[in-house]
């Protein structure tokens, strides 16, 4: 609950604003702060008094100025953020600006800069993204709706309901998150222009951007408005990834016998050991990655819309958007280091018991390493528009209005890698090296490989691996001959997400009446979601023209990790792809097989074109009446809503099962589209009170009932097993009656409005959350001992790997078949999430002199969760921390103004990836330091500067003790320039 003005500095994009409407709905609108949920006329605060002397009204002071006079006034609880001034949210995405309000957690562990948030303790895809309070097509694909596919130019802000009403778009379990864009008839004539220059400093990156916009009022009653906004993309990311864990074999623990066998038991691999510390083995990191992920593109986004006034009782309104965020050429350059039973491996440091009573060697020499340099091409294009035609009439008694929306959007995913190996041989493949992890520290990492360089394209004649073994091509036909390995395979995913709704409400007001309204409504909604998915294979390539200029040293060797690493190797190559991609296509299609839209053969015996070819199609009827009261209680003002909403939805699924397997490969026939029907209806009840316990102290109440259906992407009819592919099998878990899951909510709200422009509260909230979605983390689930009648054989767990009794034969070296498994699956047990949210906003216009200019706040939460899982164990909300907080200062006068922002985070846990190829993790806590500051030039003319990470912040996951670290991420510091002009 909070304030939106903790969020976000700046003018807001009020001063383009006009006149409101009566209020109706659900939250207020930065464009229109008079549409309100019926704030009740007795309530109404106080006009801020201005301070004496000539004291600036604008920018950072005036916009948290009218967000503690919007949050006042209203019924529901919301909180949200407002562009500035200078016609731009201070921040480097909506995301990020979001996560100054409190309960809101950016996901940093998104890469490509999505920006997905969690709400109030729950995943981003818990809370429902509207477009001016109504829903639109959302351009997902298995996650959230990534808020980076939007430029934050065309909104006019962002509101937060936090406790939805009966009226509120259902779907908001956690939330809605509701897009602003200002009606044309509350904007103010006039344009303006804008360009920016954005820098990266990690890899000197620069990005140029441009908004123009542009208000045109004809007269009183009719005004139009457009806005068109561009920015490039052209940023980086590197991590260092700790992939994998496992231990020691016992054989390799009889070579290090002095080291290790004290923590094995005698065996005949190893007579020597003792287990007189421990028999559980001890682990090693048994796959390194070097990771760069260089992000250039365009977004483009455009808003535009007409607004009629013919009377003053009417209002008819056009409103639309279009936004397109294309990222074609997304490099992932990454250098793979694995070991295993077949390394040759010395330690180096003394195994360390960790907090979980396991044990670990940081440091060790190897050779015969299995060495892979993977390059991947990710082009990704996310886009989105919609149209809402609204028409309003209300007099003094009643309002009546309607909402017709029309939106789709897209999502596109489409990856190629292209890998060359050094494969591991019987007497040891040349190369070696040396492994310091740092214990978690990764200012203390050492990392050597050699010789130099260790990968090579110069290979006399490939040959295909077969039906078998699809993707890759090797130097010999041979098994036990085979040294080098090449591999191209993709994955390409498309989603459709289409939306078409009409929405009708009437409202009769009351006078002097206890009962001050009466409000009722209706809304159909048509959903459909068309998924794709393919996973491709390298059959038909021209190996025959590969040469050994395909592998060069990888570009980001000599600057990777901005200098952050202790030392890393920079024996690292990279494929040139596009040089690649014109020697080896174009590929000759499999008989009776088909290309993937990117232009290879698709593997039909995969897992994802059975589980990713569907369409989920959900229709929505629903209604709702609301009540709207007023009363006096011993002096005391009470107001509030209660009010209950109906829905029913019917959900049809048409996906494809396998019916047979032709040949290995696989082929379109093999599959038949079955249909799944489900319907459901949900009754959700609501209510809030308010009472004005003075005219300065407020007391807020909330309780209700929302739910949210399924991901459709998290739907799966039946188990998957995929053919194996270098040694791995796929395996999904089929959830053919997966539901969608339900909360019971209690809010409450006390809020102090100490002075004129300052607050003082606290919330709490929580949430009783019935069938919980959830990733299956159950071990007896994703590696049963017996996995004979999925084709498995005997399984265990080793590490945090799941290995078959079947041996991979492929490599020169046999190794067990290894599973990943992953699934999802209502919970039964029932979860609890509680917080509680502080904050403090304040203007010390009161101070004398210079000191009168300043202001801030300091905002925290608190989440908490309580529940088990199927397994037994504590639930945890992953990607969610315990503790945040914002510290906000700032200085402002009438020549310009400077924000500091420092925003800190707890530890947190991440969702379990549901395989056995990483086990659950954590991330450390981070604090991240922004800047903005701008310069008024003239009365038209200004320049800001923004800086972000400041403090150069690490983002370092790990498992369960810290020493086991799991990854790193860097993204250094960012820097824009923005010039603004108005006309």
């Amino acid at each position: 609950m909070l304030l939106a003005a903790t969020m976000l500095a700046g003018t807001p994009a009020r001063a383009q604003q006009g006149g409101g409407n009566p209020p109706t709905p659900t939250v207020a609108t930065a464009a229109n702060p008079d549409q309100t949920t019926a704030a009740d006329p007795q309530s109404q605060p106080e006009a801020a008094p201005q301070p004496e002397g000539d004291i600036v009204v604008t920018g950072f002071r005036q916009s948290y100025a009218d967000a503690i006079r919007s949050k006042r006034n209203d019924i529901a609880i919301t909180d949200g953020i407002s562009s500035d001034g200078l016609g731009r949210f201070p921040d480097l995405n909506v995301g990020e600006a979001l996560q100054r309000v409190p309960g809101v957690q950016i996901n940093r562990e998104a890469e490509g800069r999505n920006a997905t948030i969690n709400l109030r303790g729950l995943p981003g895809e818990y809370a429902r993204l509207t477009l001016n309070g109504v829903a639109f097509a959302e351009p997902i694909l298995t996650e959230a709706a990534p808020l980076g596919a939007f430029n934050a130019d065309i909104f006019s802000s962002i509101v937060i309901d936090k406790s939805p009403l009966a009226n509120a778009q259902s779907g908001g379990l956690s939330g809605n998150v509701d897009l602003q864009i200002a009606p044309a008839l509350s904007r103010k004539e006039g344009g303006f222009t804008k360009a920016a220059l954005e820098y990266n400093q990690l890899g000197d990156k620069f990005a140029p951007a441009a908004t123009v916009g542009y208000n045109h009022l004809f007269s009183d009653s009719f005004g139009v408005f457009a806005v068109l906004a561009y920015k490039k993309e052209n940023f980086r990311r590197d991590t260092v990834q700790f992939n994998s864990y496992s231990s020691f074999s016992a054989a390799q623990a009889q070579v290090n016998a002095s080291t290790l066998g004290s923590y094995y038991a005698p065996s005949a691999a190893c007579p020597s050991c003792t287990g007189s510390t421990s028999t559980g083995g001890v682990l090693y990191n048994s796959q390194l990655r070097q990771y760069s992920r260089l992000n250039p593109g365009n977004l483009y986004t455009g808003a535009a819309g007409a607004e009629w006034k013919p009377d003053d009782r009417t209002r008819v309104s056009l409103t639309g958007f279009y936004t397109d965020r294309r990222l074609p050429k997304t490099m992932q350059y990454i250098s793979i280091i694995s070991q295993n039973d077949a390394s040759f491996l010395t330690p180096t440091s003394a195994p360390v018991k960790l907090d979980d009573g396991r044990y670990v060697v940081t440091d060790y020499d190897f050779t015969n390493p299995d060495a892979r340099a993977s390059t991947r091409r990710l082009g990704i294009r996310q886009s989105s528009w919609g149209l809402n035609g609204k028409a309003e009439w209300s007099d003094d008694s009643w309002r009546l209005s309607t909402v017709l929306t029309a939106s789709r959007a897209n999502n596109r995913s489409e990856e190629t890698s292209i890998d060359f190996d050094r494969l591991q041989t019987a007497s040891g493949n040349g190369g070696s090296g040396t492994l310091r992890t740092g214990a978690g520290d990764v200012g203390d990492m050492y990392y050597a490989l050699a010789p130099q360089p260790l990968i090579t394209s110069a290979v006399p004649a490939w040959i295909w691996g077969g039906l078998s073994d699809p993707t890759q091509y090797y130097n010999s036909a041979t098994a036990s001959a085979r040294t080098n390995r090449f591999q191209l395979t993709g994955t390409q995913s498309y989603a459709e997400n289409q939306l078409l709704a009409y929405q009708w409400d009437v409202e009769r007001t009351f006078q002097d009446s206890v009962i001050s309204g009466i409000q009722t409504g209706f809304r159909f909604e048509h959903n459909k979601f068309i998924s794709q998915g393919y996973r491709t294979s390298g059959f038909g390539l021209q190996t025959q023209n590969i040469d050994g200029t395909f592998v060069r040293t990888a570009p980001v060797a000599d600057d990777f990790f901005g200098g952050r690493l202790g030392t890393y190797s920079t024996n690292w190559q990279a494929t040139r792809f596009d040089y690649a991609l014109s020697k080896l296509l174009p590929v000759t299609l499999y008989p009776g097989g088909a290309l993937s839209p990117a232009g290879f053969n698709i593997r039909y015996n995969d897992n994802n074109y059975a589980l990713y070819n569907f369409t989920n199609q959900t229709d929505i009827a629903a209604g709702y009446a609301q009540v709207k009261y007023g009363f006096d209680v011993g002096g005391i003002r009470i107001r509030g809503h209660g009010g209950l909403r109906y829905e029913y939805a019917r959900n049809t699924i048409d996906a494809l099962d396998r019916i047979s397997l032709t040949g290995t490969i696989g082929a379109p026939a093999d599959f038949r589209t079955n249909t799944y029907k489900q319907s459901y209806g949900k009754l959700l009840p609501s209510f809030i009170v308010v009472a004005d316990l003075t005219e300065k102290l407020l007391l807020r109440g909330a309780a209700y009932r929302t739910y949210v259906r399924p991901q459709p992407r998290q739907f799966t009819p039946s188990t998957i097993v995929g053919n194996p592919i270098n040694g791995v099998y796929s395996l999904t878990l089929g959830n053919p009656d997966l539901k969608p899951y339900e909360s019971t909510s209690f809010d409450a709200s006390l809020e102090w409005y100490n002075r004129p422009n300052g607050i003082i509260s606290i919330a709490a909230f929580q949430k009783r959350i019935t069938g919980l979605i959830a990733q299956i983390t159950d071990p007896t689930r994703l590696c049963p001992a017996d996995g004979a009648a999925l084709g498995l054989g005997n399984l265990r767990v080793n590490g945090d790997r799941c290995e078959s009794d079947q041996i991979y034969t492929g490599g020169a070296v046999p190794t067990p078949f290894l599973v990943t498994a992953a699934g999802f699956v209502n919970q039964d047990n029932p979860v609890t999430v509680r917080g509680l949210e502080f904050n403090l906003q304040q203007s010390l216009d009161f101070l004398p002199g210079a000191l009168r200019h300043l202001g801030g706040g300091f905002n925290y939460a608190f989440t908490g969760i309580s529940g088990k899982t199927a397994t037994g164990a504590d639930a945890t909300l992953p990607g969610v921390s315990k503790h945040n907080a914002n510290v906000i200062g700032y200085y402002e006068t009438d020549a310009g103004g400077i924000r500091l922002v420092y925003n800190i985070r707890s530890k947190y846990d991440l969702a379990s990836a549901g395989t056995f190829t990483g086990a659950a993790r954590q991330v450390k806590a981070r604090g991240q330091l922004d800047l903005s500051a701008s310069a008024n030039l003239s009365d038209t003319v200004s320049l800001s500067f923004d800086a972000y990470n400041l403090t150069n912040a690490i983002r370092i996951e790990y498992e369960n003790d810290p020493r086991l670290i799991r990854r790193a991420d860097y993204d250094g510091r960012t820097f824009t320039v923005t010039a603004r002009a108005t006309f």
